[in-house]
């Protein structure tokens, strides 16, 4: 009898649909996380859950009553379930929401790029460090250049942006026992196309010039760039705009004064000069791996000086070495000149790994009562990456050479030869001991990428020059060079 009673209470439980609704709540739903940085300061879960069922009311029936419980209980562990599972999800959106912030607010390469969430203001340290070493051999003429090592850039600054729409730069110079400024300027982005700068920059001239001295595929530049560029180009303090109307065609041009630097204003150099500089050029081939660049500079500047030397002129350098002091090409001080007038072509080709370019230019002196003068310069280089990468271009100048393979990490980096033929000639000169001055380089390279900013440069200059300004004086100089340089960017 007692069997066919327990049985009977396990049908009528079964069959009691009614009586077992009303002991099973509801199990809560776990709310959607979302985005809303607000989630960094919700320290609990939304408490929008429905309260627990109250346990069901004793029935007698010990098995009835005993279900009951076990689904109550039941009941119960989903419910809590369900809120770990809530609390776990809002976790995970406040630790997405960190990461995401702190990502924005500090990347870290060389050096940390700080940032707010927005990224309308950001800053990052910058700086360049060109560490040289050089050994001479001198084959004819009798000056004794002079082995060594020096710093050839060692430059700490800072850049980023502002308000969104602005860029900024500053940094400082203190290579060559001497503190100066090289950039200092702010740059307005909001005009479509167009990129407003005032400050000290680079002023429009060509392409080496123009090109960052961190993608140098020499260790010097062409002896006409630097004996012309710091006569009328190089950085000045200015006001300049660049205009992109497609991503092949880039036109600068810029009004300028002089450069500045901490030592700018001692002695009693005459007022300040001031000129316009220009660049145009344009890509008519423009594809991955294979590119065909062209552009013309120029540039007009008055009031000049020499030193101290009012309405004057001095056109000087070394040869593509500057551990030692010593110019092979020196104009002499040219005086009476009212200004100064240049007008330069520039073309170069990327076919792949394989890279061609070359550069030619005049200068024109316009003199008070004394015969006019013209002074050019060229050069022409051919560069291969052995390692198969080809140089890109961007913004007419070219960019960051990135290895395939850097060193240390799966590869050793990428390796480029490159040679040059460099000229310049000073002959036209008035001063008596300088005329006929000209001077000639051949270099050789070899250059080892270890990552996109690491590189170990490695040079061959045979260089030769006409009465040059070396002892002794009015000689003819024939000699080599062997220099290595270790780049770091950043």
């Amino acid at each position: 009898m007692r069997i066919l009673l327990l049985a009977g209470a396990s049908v009528l439980a079964l069959t009691s649909p009614a009586r077992a609704l009303q002991t099973t709540p509801q199990a809560p739903q776990p709310s959607a996380p979302t985005n809303d940085a607000s989630q960094l300061d919700t320290l609990e879960p939304a408490s929008d859950q429905p309260a627990q069922a109250a346990p069901a009311a004793p029935t007698g029936n010990p098995v009835l009553d005993r279900l009951n419980a076990l689904e109550a209980r039941v009941n119960q562990l989903e419910q809590e379930n369900a809120e770990l599972r809530q609390s776990s999800e809002l976790n995970e959106g406040r630790l997405a929401t960190v990461e995401t912030r702190a990502a924005k607010n500090a990347q870290f390469g060389w050096v940390p790029t700080i940032s707010d969430p927005n990224g309308s203001f950001t800053f990052k340290p910058r700086g360049v460090v060109d560490a040289d070493a050089a050994v001479f051999s001198s084959r004819e003429g009798g000056y004794d250049y002079n082995d060594g090592t020096a710093f050839r850039r060692l430059r700490l600054g800072f850049e980023g942006t502002a308000f969104k729409w602005f860029n900024y730069r500053a940094e400082v110079d203190f290579a060559g026992d001497a503190v100066n400024i090289t950039d200092a300027y702010l740059q307005y982005t909001k005009i479509p196309k167009t990129v407003l700068t005032i400050g000290q920059h680079k002023a429009p001239f060509g392409l080496e010039s123009n090109n960052s001295d961190n993608y140098n595929v020499f260790i010097e530049r062409g002896m006409f760039t630097n004996a012309f560029g710091n006569a009328g180009a190089e950085r000045r303090i200015g006001i300049s705009a660049a205009y992109a109307p497609k991503e092949n065609i880039n036109v600068a041009g810029g009004f300028f004064g002089d450069n500045e630097s901490v030592s700018r204003g001692l002695g009693t150099a005459p007022g300040e000069s001031w000129g316009f500089n220009g660049r145009a050029t344009w890509e008519p081939v423009f594809q991955d791996g294979k590119i065909i660049h062209v552009g013309l500079s120029g540039f007009y500047r008055d009031r000049l000086k020499s030193g101290d030397i009012p309405d004057a002129v001095r056109l000087n350098d070394r040869p593509n070495i500057r551990v030692d002091n010593g110019n092979i090409a020196d104009s002499g001080v040219i005086t009476n000149v009212h200004s100064m007038t240049y007008a330069g072509a520039e073309a170069a080709g990327v076919f792949g790994p394989l890279t061609v370019a070359g550069e030619a230019g005049r200068l024109w002196l316009d003199r008070f009562d004394a015969d006019n003068l013209h002074f050019t310069g060229y050069y022409g280089y051919a560069a291969y990456m052995l390692t198969g990468e080809t140089r890109p271009f961007k913004g007419g100048n070219f960019d960051r050479v990135r290895p395939f393979h850097e060193l240390g990490n799966g590869g050793l980096g990428a390796f480029e030869v490159a040679v040059r033929y460099d000229h310049l000639n000073l002959a036209d000169t008035p001063v008596a001991s300088r005329i006929g001055n000209k001077a000639s380089s051949f270099t050789g390279a070899l250059n080892w990428y270890f990552n996109p900013y690491v590189k170990l440069m490695f040079n061959w200059v045979h260089f030769w020059g006409d009465n040059t300004p070396l002892d002794p004086v009015g000689s003819k100089t024939r000699g080599d060079a062997f220099a290595t340089r270790l780049h770091l960017d950043f």
